[in-house]
């Protein structure tokens, strides 16, 4: 009961930041979520590694050598994570209207991948909402801090 009790608060937290935040993993494919996961051990994977020799080490300039290798060959890991994932989200592109050679088929008739990719994927919201955004930010900052100064 007591362990259940010390962890609440952090279920709670977590299902908070579940709910508040739009999740863009689950609006990708599988291949591309797997991809991730891939990158993400091997870079813990490089680290541990890094860690382990690190500790080996007797003199100090020794643990800086090692310090060093670890930060490349994680640095390394990541560079190849970013690589896959941005090839697998460029892949991803097909979807279950693709007929090959660039084609989909959808709605009657056949469309090329800028034109499918403009009429079907393209977020329709991108131009113009980042003023508005400051706008309503700066108008809630100030509504805020009116809110403040007057219960003083």
């Amino acid at each position: 009961m007591r362990r259940a009790l010390q962890l609440l608060p952090l279920f709670a937290c977590g299902l908070t930041a579940m709910i508040a935040f739009p999740s863009a993993a689950n609006a990708q494919s599988w291949e591309i979520r797997r991809e991730i996961r891939e990158a993400n051990r091997e870079v813990a994977r490089e680290r541990a590694e890094g860690a382990r020799e690190i500790m080996r080490c007797k003199t100090r300039a020794c643990a800086e050598r090692e310090y060093r290798e670890a930060n490349r060959e994680v640095a390394r890991e990541r560079r190849e994570a970013r690589r896959e994932v941005s090839r697998e989200i460029r892949e991803a592109y097909r979807d279950r209207w693709y007929r090959g050679n660039d084609r989909w088929y959808r709605d009657g008739r056949y469309w090329g991948r800028d034109e499918y990719q403009r009429r079907y994927y393209d977020r329709r919201d991108k131009n113009g909402n980042a003023l508005t955004g400051l706008l309503v930010g700066a108008a809630v900052v100030g509504v805020v801090a009116a809110i403040a100064d007057d219960d003083n």
